[in-house]
C-alpha cells in the first residue's frame, strides 16, 4: 500500500506502512459471486487514510454503507479520546497534568494504555508509550544532523512507562514526571482498527480488510478464498512486486516497521525514525518487521519493538506469547521469520500470482 503523509492531527513518526493491498475510493465497486459484491471506502482519520474493503450481499447496499459509516464514526471517536494533537483530547489534558495531577479518562484511553504497559513490560521497554519526547526532539522528517547528545540524554530521562500511574478502578491516569508524556501513535491505529472491525462483525459483516495508515486488520475470506497480501521489498520501495506475497489464513492485525522510509542522511550514515528508547537513537540491524497477531493493536506496537530488539529477543517473546509471529529482513537481506508463522499466513508459491 502507499504510504500516506500523516497530518498533524496524530502522530505516527515511529511506524511506516510498507504493506501491500489494492484499495479504491469508490463505494460497492467490484464483484464477488452473483449473491455478493465487493464493497469499499476511505476517510482520513488518525493522521492518515483509514480504508475498509469487505464482502457483502449485493442486494443491500445500504446495509453495507450504513456499517461502514458506523465504522468510520467509531474511528472518529477514537481519534478524539486518542490523539495527542488535539488540544482538548484527555490525552493532551493527562500530558498537561504530568507530574502534577490525576486526569479522569474515558474507557478508549484506559484500554490502550493498558495495552501499552503490558507490551511495554513484555518488550522491556522497546516499545514505550512515554516516547513523545524523544521523537519530537528527533523529528526526522525536518532534520539533517544528529540532536547534540546531551539534549538527547535530557528528553530519555523523560521517557519511562513505569512512571504512568494507571487506576483502572477510578479511571484516571497520572504521568509522575513533569515534562513527560504519552503518545498512541504506535498502538492506536490497531486498536481502532479492531474495534471498527468488531462493529462490522455485529452487523453481520465478517469477510473485511480495514487498512489503518498501512496496519491491517484482516478478517473472513473474499469469494471464498483466502485475502492475499504481501511485503515491500526494502530495498525497492518502488516496486510493485513485495518481497514476499502470502494468503491470510487467520483473522489477525499485520504491521510493518520500516527503516527505509523516514530517514537522514549524516557523514555517509543513515538515521531513521524508529528510535531505541534505551539509547536515544535509531535502532540498528533491521530493514523491516512484519508483525501477524490476532490482536491488531499487539501486532501495531510488536513491529516497533521488535524491529528495536532484533531476531534473538524477538524469539524469545514469541516464545512467551504465542499470540503473534513475525518476519524480519535484517540489513544483509535475509529473510527471518518465527517458527509459528505458518499459524497465521500461507507464502504462495508462484509470487507472480499477487
Amino acid at each position: 500500500m502507499a504510504t500516506k503523509n500523516p497530518v498533524r492531527m496524530f502522530t505516527f513518526s515511529r511506524r511506516i506502512p510498507v504493506l501491500f493491498a489494492l484499495f479504491l475510493t469508490l463505494f460497492g465497486c467490484g464483484s464477488s459471486d452473483s449473491e455478493h459484491r465487493i464493497y469499499e471506502q476511505e476517510k482520513v482519520l488518525m493522521g492518515t487514510v483509514m480504508k475498509i474493503k469487505a464482502e457483502g450481499p449485493a442486494h443491500d447496499e445500504q446495509q453495507t454503507r450504513s456499517a461502514f459509516d458506523a465504522a468510520f464514526r467509531l474511528i472518529a471517536s477514537l481519534e478524539s479520546d486518542l490523539s495527542e494533537w488535539q488540544e482538548a483530547s484527555p490525552v493532551s489534558q493527562a500530558n498537561r497534568a504530568a507530574g502534577l495531577e490525576k486526569i479522569a479518562v474515558p474507557e478508549p484511553v484506559i484500554t490502550v494504555t493498558r495495552k501499552s504497559l503490558d507490551i511495554g513490560r513484555i518488550t522491556d521497554g522497546a516499545f514505550d508509550v512515554t516516547f513523545r519526547p524523544l521523537g519530537r526532539l528527533w523529528n526526522i522528517k525536518n532534520r539533517k544532523t544528529p540532536p547534540p547528545a546531551d539534549s538527547i540524554a535530557i528528553a530519555g530521562r523523560l521517557v519511562d512507562y513505569r512512571q504512568i500511574e494507571l487506576d483502572t478502578l477510578e479511571k484516571t491516569i497520572f504521568l509522575k514526571k513533569t515534562g513527560m508524556e504519552i503518545g498512541f501513535g504506535g498502538i492506536a491505529k490497531g486498536y481502532a482498527a479492531w474495534r471498527a472491525g468488531e462493529l462490522l462483525k455485529s452487523r453481520g459483516i465478517n469477510n473485511f480488510i480495514i487498512n489503518a495508515g498501512g496496519d491491517l486488520y484482516v478478517h473472513g475470506k473474499k469469494n471464498r478464498q483466502y485475502w492475499t497480501s504481501g511485503i515491500t521489498d526494502p530495498d525497492n520501495k518502488t516496486s510493485k512486486k513485495p518481497v514476499i506475497a502470502f494468503q491470510i489464513l487467520k483473522p489477525c492485525g499485520i504491521a510493518t516497521s520500516g527503516e527505509y522510509e523516514n530517514f537522514f542522511l549524516w557523514q555517509g550514515k543513515r538515521y531513521h525514525h524508529i528510535i531505541d528508547p534505551e539509547t536515544g537513537y535509531p535502532a540498528e540491524g533491521m530493514k523491516s518487521v512484519t508483525v501477524f497477531s490476532e490482536d491488531p493493536a499487539k501486532a501495531d506496537a510488536y513491529a516497533t519493538a521488535f524491529f528495536i530488539l532484533g531476531y534473538e529477543k524477538s524469539l524469545e517473546i514469541i516464545g512467551q506469547d504465542p499470540s503473534a509471529a513475525f518476519i524480519m529482513i535484517d540489513m544483509n537481506g535475509r529473510m527471518l521469520r518465527s517458527p509459528n508463522l505458518d499459524r497465521y499466513i500461507l507464502v504462495l508459491k508462484n509470487q507472480d500470482n499477487f
